[in-house]
């Protein structure tokens, strides 16, 4: 990354089209949060999944993986009200990535009056969390058995106050098709990084509809603080339908950042 990466610009840059964008970008210059584009229409009820999602992109070419999924059982019900927020999880398949950080985020942010659920921008709508993440959230006394994947709409990204996708690209499908969800949404570990010393007076002086929205907006306040990582460094690998080395590379790069946002917002509860 360029030491001038803007991971929160405010507003869309005029860009090239898409396919003269991914001509001319470098890993070295890619602004995840600059490529926002918006369509002119977007659909309501779906998120179209990215060709350049990682994971499950190449099964679902040629499909409709836009579908409208009601909350499936251990997402949630019917809206209710959250006075503490809500927290929304991005991956692809809804099944490895995401429901593993929903899950551990939920057990450990527990009677602060947060509401986390997930969804995948591919979604393997209606299926368990893979054995590779069961076997993860067992080791951790965290039971799954309820979860249901479930597809990614734009409704979820507005109702959310916050929203935490695995990569990068993840990021940028969410806020090209979700427009209003550019200040909220940001790569897991991107997010730790920012709210990473995060002071009592950083939250005192935003303001928001809860507490995970003040953190989130905080977060996204002290985004020139911070340096941005590579994106290979940002993103967390997909283990779908890999061994269970690469479940273990995934918890890995996972629970630093999960430590960091789980501290952020219960130190900031206490504010």
């Amino acid at each position: 990354m360029s030491d001038d990466f803007d991971p929160f610009a405010d507003e869309p840059r005029s860009r090239p089209s898409r396919r003269e964008n991914e001509q001319e970008q470098t890993p070295h210059s890619f602004d995840p949060w600059a490529d926002l584009p918006t369509r002119a229409s977007r659909r309501r009820h779906g998120l179209e999944l990215p060709t350049d999602a990682p994971g499950l992109g190449g099964m679902w070419q040629g499909d409709d993986a836009s579908l409208t999924l009601d909350r499936g059982a251990g997402q949630g019900s019917e809206p209710y009200p959250a006075p503490g927020g809500r927290i929304l999880v991005v991956c692809t398949g809804n099944v490895c990535r995401s429901p593993y950080i929903h899950l551990r985020l939920a057990a450990e942010l527990d009677g602060l009056g947060i509401e986390v659920t997930s969804a995948g921008t591919g979604a393997l709508a209606g299926w368990p969390v893979d054995p590779g993440s069961v076997a993860l959230l067992d080791a951790a006394g965290i039971d799954s058995t309820a979860f249901r994947a479930r597809q990614l709409t734009v409704d979820m990204v507005e109702d959310a106050d916050l929203v935490l996708t695995a990569t990068r690209a993840h990021r940028r499908a969410v806020v090209q098709e979700a427009p209003l969800g550019l200040r909220k949404t940001f790569a897991l570990t991107d997010f730790a990084d920012l709210v990473e010393g995060l002071q009592p007076d950083d939250i005192e002086h935003v303001r928001g509809r809860s507490l995970v929205a003040r953190v989130a907006a905080a977060a996204a306040d002290r985004h020139h603080l911070v340096h941005a990582r590579t994106d290979d460094d940002a993103d967390i690998v997909d283990p779908f339908r890999r061994s269970p080395d690469v479940f273990a590379q995934m918890e890995r790069q996972t629970l630093p950042a999960l430590e960091t946002v789980i501290a952020a917002l219960r130190h900031s509860a206490q504010v």
